[in-house]
C-alpha cells in the first residue's frame, strides 16, 4: 500500500454533482473532496428500491452526510425491478439507465454537466474482465475513462480510478469514516460480485501475482490504441461522407480492416443511429465494398444497406 491518502485526479473547475451511494468508496471521495476544498458539490443519491428498508436507510444516511457537510442533497427514487421488467433489461442495466436519467435531470436542474463518481482501480479491473467475457473490442478493453463524455451531455469524472480499494479502505479506517455496507455486494447472484470475489483472486493465484494492475495496464494500452484508430477512422468517415451516404468506395476498400470497420461503425451507429448494430453487422456491411459481394444486405430494425453507382446507403 503506497499511501493512506489517495490522490485525486480529473477534478471539475466549478459546480459538480457527486454520486453518493453511502458506501465506503463514495464516502471516502466526499471526504477527500471536502478536505481538498471542493465544496461546490450537489450530493446525488438514487434509491433503487431493491433492498427495501435497507435502501431507505442508505438514502437517509446520505442525506445526513450532506446536511452535516452543508451541501445541497438530491434524493431520487426509482423502482428498478419494475423498470427492468418493463424494458426487458437486466437489473444491472436497468439500474444504470435509471442513474443516468437521474443524473441528467439533476444536471439540468443545477446547471452542471460534471458528475463525480467513486470508481477505483479494482472496479476498473472488474469492468475490463467483464467486458472480455462479452467478447469486446479495444473500447471494452479500455474500460472506464478518467473522464467519460456521454451523448446526453453528461461528463463522468472518476478521480479515484487509479487508486486501489485497499488504499481507500485504509483512508476510511484512518479517518474513522462511517459508511453503509450494501448487503447485495456479497451475493453470488450478481456476475460482478463473482468477478470480484472469485475470478480475480483465482486469476491472481494462477498468475502468481496481483492481476489488478495488469488489467489496468491493459486498459491504458487499449485506450491509447483505440484513440488513435478512432481518430484515423473519423477523418476517413468525414472525407467519404456525402449526406447520409458513403462515397469514395475505392478508397475505403484500400483501408486496413481495423480502420474500415470503425468507419462503417461510426456511419451506422453514431451517424445513422441504427439499432442492433454489432460486430457481425459492421463486418458484413464492410464486405459490401467488394465488387463481387451482394449489393443489398438486411440489417436489424427493418433496414437494409445498398451499394450502387459508387455509393453505400441505408434504406
Amino acid at each position: 500500500m503506497k499511501s493512506a491518502s489517495p490522490t485525486l485526479a480529473c477534478l471539475p473547475d466549478g459546480k459538480a454533482l457527486l454520486g453518493l451511494s453511502g458506501g465506503r468508496d463514495s464516502v471516502a471521495l466526499l471526504h477527500l473532496l471536502l478536505a481538498a476544498g471542493h465544496r461546490d458539490l450537489v450530493v446525488c443519491h438514487l434509491n433503487h428500491r431493491l433492498r427495501g428498508r435497507e435502501s431507505d436507510e442508505d438514502a437517509a444516511f446520505v442525506r445526513s452526510l450532506a446536511e452535516k457537510a452543508g451541501l445541497t442533497c438530491e434524493i431520487g427514487r426509482t423502482d428498478v425491478k419494475a423498470l427492468a421488467r418493463k424494458k426487458k433489461l437486466s437489473i444491472e442495466t436497468a439500474a444504470r439507465e435509471a442513474r443516468h436519467a437521474f443524473f441528467t435531470r439533476m444536471s439540468r436542474k443545477h446547471g452542471t454537466r460534471d458528475v463525480l463518481l467513486a470508481h477505483h482501480a479494482d472496479d476498473q479491473a472488474e469492468t475490463i474482465l467483464g467486458n472480455v467475457l462479452r467478447g469486446c473490442g479495444l473500447e471494452g478493453l479500455a474500460g472506464m475513462g478518467l473522464v467519460t463524455d456521454l451523448d446526453n451531455g453528461l461528463s463522468f469524472l472518476r478521480p479515484l480510478l487509479h487508486t486501489r480499494r485497499a488504499e481507500i479502505d485504509a483512508y476510511v479506517a484512518s479517518h474513522g469514516l462511517a459508511y453503509r455496507e450494501d448487503s447485495s455486494n456479497a451475493s453470488s447472484e450478481h456476475r460482478r460480485n463473482r468477478l470480484r470475489h472469485e475470478a480475480l483472486p483465482l486469476l491472481s493465484e494462477i498468475a502468481g501475482r496481483d492481476v489488478v494492475p495488469l488489467l489496468n495496464r491493459l486498459g491504458t494500452i487499449a485506450e491509447l490504441d483505440a484513440f488513435y484508430l478512432n481518430d484515423e477512422a473519423t477523418a476517413w468517415f468525414e472525407a467519404c461522407r456525402e449526406g447520409q451516404k458513403l462515397t469514395q468506395l475505392d478508397s475505403l476498400r484500400e483501408l486496413d480492416t481495423a480502420i474500415l470497420n470503425r468507419v462503417i461503425g461510426f456511419w451506422l451507429r453514431e451517424h445513422l443511429k441504427l439499432p442492433g448494430i454489432g460486430f457481425d453487422e459492421i463486418r458484413l456491411v464492410s464486405s459490401m465494398l467488394l465488387p463481387e459481394s451482394p449489393a443489398k444486405l438486411n440489417l436489424p430494425g427493418g433496414h437494409f444497406a445498398r451499394r450502387k453507382a459508387g455509393y453505400l446507403w441505408v434504406e
